[in-house]
């Protein structure tokens, strides 16, 4: 079975849902806000390494977040690979894909987050993030190298200009840098890696079972998860296959 980190925390975190988007293939069709700021940001630095810059002239809040990263961040250290795809062979044919957003020239891998929470907080929260563990057991490390930047809590004045705004945004990250971006290393032992393989293999086991008897029950724990409703709450009741939803597109099996 070939599956992605984010594949098998749905899986763990609630089988409907995981049945909906990766066996009935459903995605909505509006992105969540924090999902786009994300990825705008990872564009914009993905930007930033291969051609020393970025394009910051929109004066958005993600152009301002990169802005901070290319300050503060970005002199640091070295990347020489980014947006870069692996693939790691588990036992009983099973196997874990996914993206590493950078490998430093260190050996390091590199990962940028972005939050709407307090860097302690989050940074308290990278100890039971399963994607440490699985990128470190493909690349064959026990460390890795996580930047977090906290979204700007400012927010736009009537009298102020989208690039007024822009460098305001800025300036906030130069006033107490520490507490809104940070980079910090995480490592892991090998006992701790060997466990989560197993575990990691196991579970492999069990999804493969559940597709085969298409056994994918309901956790009403999940149906509110980081302070919003699942993105599945209107269709989990009632789902019909043979229906068309207006607010989701079909796109088939896959592995994201």
């Amino acid at each position: 079975m070939r599956v992605s980190i984010s594949r098998v925390k749905l899986f763990k975190s609630c089988r409907r849902a995981y049945e909906l988007k990766y066996i009935e293939g459903l995605e909505p069709v509006e992105t969540a806000t924090a999902l786009e700021t994300g990825r705008s940001y990872h564009s914009k630095l993905e930007e930033l390494y291969k051609t020393g810059s970025f394009d910051d002239s929109d004066f958005s809040k993600t152009s301002a977040m990169a802005k901070a990263y290319e300050m503060y961040v970005y002199p640091k250290f070295k990347v020489r690979a980014v947006e870069e795809w692996f693939s790691y062979e588990l036992p009983h044919g099973h196997s874990v894909v996914g993206r590493v957003d950078g490998v430093a020239d260190n050996g390091y891998l590199v990962e940028h987050k972005t939050t709407s929470s307090n860097l302690d907080e989050y940074e308290y929260s990278l100890e039971w993030d399963e994607q440490i563990p699985c990128y470190m057991l493909a690349y064959g490390t026990n460390r890795m190298m996580y930047t977090i930047i906290q979204k700007p809590t400012i927010r736009q004045k009537k009298s102020e200009s989208d690039e007024e705004f822009y460098q305001r945004m800025v300036d906030w990250y130069a006033e107490d840098t520490g507490s809104k971006i940070r980079c910090i290393e995480v490592a892991r032992s090998d006992e701790f890696l060997e466990e989560f393989r197993d575990s990691l293999t196991q579970m492999c086991d069990e999804m493969e079972r559940a597709e085969t008897k298409r056994i994918f029950y309901k956790n009403p724990a999940y149906c509110h998860h980081w302070n919003r409703l699942c993105e599945y709450a209107q269709i989990c009741n009632n789902y019909d296959r043979d229906m068309e939803y207006v607010n989701f597109e079909r796109r088939g099996n896959g592995n994201n």
